[in-house]
């Protein structure tokens, strides 16, 4: 029998598919897209040559940061609970494929991207070097780092995706669990640090996170800080330790989750009470069905759960929570202009995410699962079904965007005085509007077309949030290389840049969302009747 034999079937597979290498090329984009936006910072406040190479390396070892501490989340969260929910988990153990054989076969499928992103982006990171003021030490900890992570990413993701079946939970608790190691344990120690002075467990807060080796790569980080960073090298051994822990406990619980189990009458109970959480009681379904489908009928189905619209009043309210303390501690760095836009933006960015994500979410599980086709079976029409699905997208999300809306109109009049700030608050506020509603109909557009949400949600993003950025920051690396060749910029840059964006964006917005909607309206039921072609055009 041929040791780990998904594995070399999952990479086979792997190599035929075109996003395999396409992901390279876009990685070492988007690596050099930051490499130019840097490089044309730099070079409007003309820093000093020897400052060039670190100011440039240290945005493209943040990045590598990001990237490989959340991969996991969208790549590995979700590969074991899918093969749950499809039943095709258990078939593969009526084979004599053990629970380590699924769990590395799983890993090297969905791990291959993701390390083929990140090995992108280092020749992109090692550029610095030769602009100088950069350490090859500091080059080869950051590389050391970022592969550590990606590995503690992705065994956490197959963790969670091996005791979860609902794809929004483990991705949702892969997300909690890396945001705990890597901030929430050096959070709460440093409060701890800070009650009690001089405090001895405090480095055993810090071991354990990701996030304190991402700061520990920086030697001169070190000798200026001192003290936790010498337990810098025990941190990277032990963080790669705890991976391989994940991914063992991964193996032993699979062959013991994939099955259905029979309900306990206490798990009755607890289901009983998500449920009226959720839905209400009886009384109050009865109410809101008999309301909704008077509505549309396929409002009812999709935007009967409370909790959705729960969900983003309690992310909004953690928001105000968060700025009502800054406020009470630090007033002058809360009251800066920086703080009101990167605020915004933070904020704009989650609930377009969100909103993609519950766009392309239930027309992809109606059409695997095949309500779609029973729905178009009844007289309901496919402008209603559309419809209905808009409706709810608004329920959620209406109110919500123009409490936002009203914030963003109170930091506009806070920032009135610099002229600079004011536009590009004003770019971004009818940018958010904009990119929300054409979200919306790629999102289902994009969904329809996929039997994957997590995939058709990406698809969206990268289509309305990541491509005008993109082209921006491809432009303003031309501006500077000319600025550089003219021997200095004429003034007008910063406006026209807050221009650019906002004219990128509302190009992509008319062409991506006139597109899906009207193929959305044209070609609905061929496509949800079609259930095994899961590529879209567009």
């Amino acid at each position: 029998m041929t040791f780990l034999p998904i594995v070399a079937r999952e990479l086979l597979e792997a190599s035929r598919r075109r996003s395999t290498y396409w992901v390279r090329v876009a990685s070492a984009a988007v690596g050099l897209a930051i490499g130019g936006f840097v490089l044309y910072v730099s070079s409007r406040t003309r820093a000093q040559a020897g400052q060039i190479g670190m100011i440039l390396f240290v945005p493209l070892a943040i990045a590598s940061f990001i990237y490989t501490l959340l991969i996991g989340v969208f790549r590995t969260a979700d590969c074991l609970s899918e093969e749950k929910r499809e039943g095709t988990l258990g078939l593969l153990f009526l084979t004599d494929l053990k629970g380590y054989d699924i769990v590395v076969g799983k890993l090297a499928a969905t791990s291959l991207n993701a390390f083929y992103g990140a090995l992108a982006l280092f020749p992109v990171m090692a550029i610095p070097l030769l602009a100088g003021g950069v350490a090859i030490g500091d080059f080869w900890r950051v590389v050391m780092v970022s592969l550590n992570n990606l590995f503690f990413s992705l065994a956490v993701g197959m963790f969670c995706s091996s005791i979860s079946r609902d794809e929004r939970r483990a991705m949702a608790l892969a997300f909690l669990m890396i945001l705990f190691f890597t901030a929430g344990l050096p959070l709460l120690g440093a409060i701890l640090c800070n009650a009690w002075r001089d405090w001895g467990p405090y480095p055993a807060f810090l071991i354990p996170s990701p996030g304190f080796d991402c700061f520990g790569a920086f030697e001169e980080l070190r000798r200026a800080a001192g003290g936790p960073f010498k337990w810098f090298p025990h941190s990277v051994v032990f963080v790669h330790a705890m991976s391989w822990l994940f991914l063992i406990v991964a193996c032993v619980v699979v062959p013991r989750t994939w099955q259905d189990k029979a309900a306990t009458p206490a798990v009755m109970r607890r289901r009983e009470k998500w449920r009226r959480l959720g839905h209400g009681s009886s009384e109050r379904r009865r109410a809101l069905r008999q309301r909704l489908l008077a509505i549309n009928p396929f409002l009812w189905l999709t935007g009967r759960d409370r909790m959705k619209s729960f969900g983003v009043w309690a992310f909004l309210g953690l928001g105000a929570i968060i700025w009502a303390i800054g406020l009470a501690t630090e007033w002058n760095d809360w009251t800066d202009p920086a703080a009101y836009f990167w605020t915004a933006v933070l904020v704009h960015s989650v609930l377009k995410i969100w909103l993609a994500t519950e766009a392309s979410r239930r027309f992809s599980q109606d059409r695997q699962s095949g309500a779609l086709e029973l729905l178009l079976a009844t007289p309901i029409p496919v402008r209603e079904i559309i419809r209905g699905q808009r409706l709810a997208l608004e329920k959620q999300f209406a109110l919500p965007v123009l409490v936002v809306l009203l914030v963003d109109f109170v930091f506009l009049m806070a920032m009135r005085s610099d002229s600079d700030e004011l536009h590009w608050m004003i770019a971004l506020m009818v940018m958010f509007v904009m990119d929300m509603v054409a979200l919306a109909w790629v999102g289902m557009w994009r969904g329809l077309n996929s039997h994957r949400p997590n995939r058709a949600a990406a698809a969206a993003i990268a289509r309305i949030m990541t491509l005008p950025w993109l082209a921006w920051l491809v432009i303003i690396i031309l501006i500077a290389v000319s600025a550089t060749a003219r021997g200095g910029f004429n003034g007008w840059e910063g406006e026209f840049l807050a221009v650019l964006i906002f004219g990128l964006s509302v190009g992509v917005n008319l062409i991506f969302g006139l597109t899906a909607r009207a193929r959305l309206l044209s070609d609905f039921r061929r496509v949800a009747t079609t259930r095994f072609e899961t590529r879209g055009r567009m």
